[in-house]
């Protein structure tokens, strides 16, 4: 007489490895998700509180010539704040305004802001126009705002020459007709954070801080 058990202990044991495989490859497929959700750092702008950076400013005249008067700015993470639920870094600085604060978290390897805007990529291949927007009168565009993201190959700093940087571009173009704009570059540098700031001026002067000193927490 046949053992009718057989086949189904066979078919039970079968579907017990294909239950375990299936777990196995959930878990595999969780720790991948986890990880791909966990992205909290950036090696171009690393970000964590206690961690600081100081500029020596100086003006730079649209004839070329550089004033040999200097300031200092530090640009500090004081702390951290929730926001619409999210933890965002606070960072304090006096340049271009005194007493400044704003808001950074880093979101799958990108520093935005708390509006959502990207402020620094994870890596120097970004390329294109970012959070751009524009202000519009009538038929005729009144003010015109956008950001570019470039690679730059190399900055000249006090700790020596950094190489495969990202630069950062702001435009404001105001009265679009009339041609005023002002920039503002931001250099980024992996593993610092920000090597140069500069912020333009309508009479073509830029003043341009470069990093000097920096402590990463």
């Amino acid at each position: 007489m046949k053992n009718l058990k057989t086949p189904y202990l066979l078919l039970f044991l079968s579907a017990m490895c294909i239950t375990m495989y299936s777990c196995k490859k959930d878990e595999v497929d969780n720790c991948e998700a986890d990880t791909q959700s966990a992205i909290t750092t950036n090696d171009y702008f690393p970000i964590s509180v206690g961690s600081y950076w100081v500029y020596e400013f100086r003006m730079h005249q649209a004839t070329g010539e550089i004033s040999p008067n200097s300031s200092l700015d530090t640009l500090k993470v004081t702390g951290d704040t929730l926001i619409d639920g999210e933890t965002y870094f606070v960072f304090n600085t006096n340049k271009p305004g005194q007493n400044t604060n704003y808001f950074r978290r880093v979101n799958q390897g990108e520093v935005v802001s708390h509006t959502g805007s990207l402020v620094c990529p994870p890596d120097n291949s970004y390329t294109g126009v970012y959070n751009d927007y524009y202000a519009v009168s009538g038929t005729d565009t009144v003010d015109y705002y956008w950001e570019e993201f470039s690679g730059y190959e190399m900055v000249s700093t006090t700790f020596g020459p950094a190489y495969s940087s990202i630069q950062k571009t702001i435009h404001h173009e105001f009265s679009v007709n009339g041609g005023e704009q002002l920039t503002a570059d931001t250099i980024y540098y992996s593993p610092i954070g920000i090597l140069q700031r500069s912020f333009s001026y309508f009479t073509g002067s830029k003043q341009v801080g470069t990093l000097v000193d920096y402590h990463l927490e």
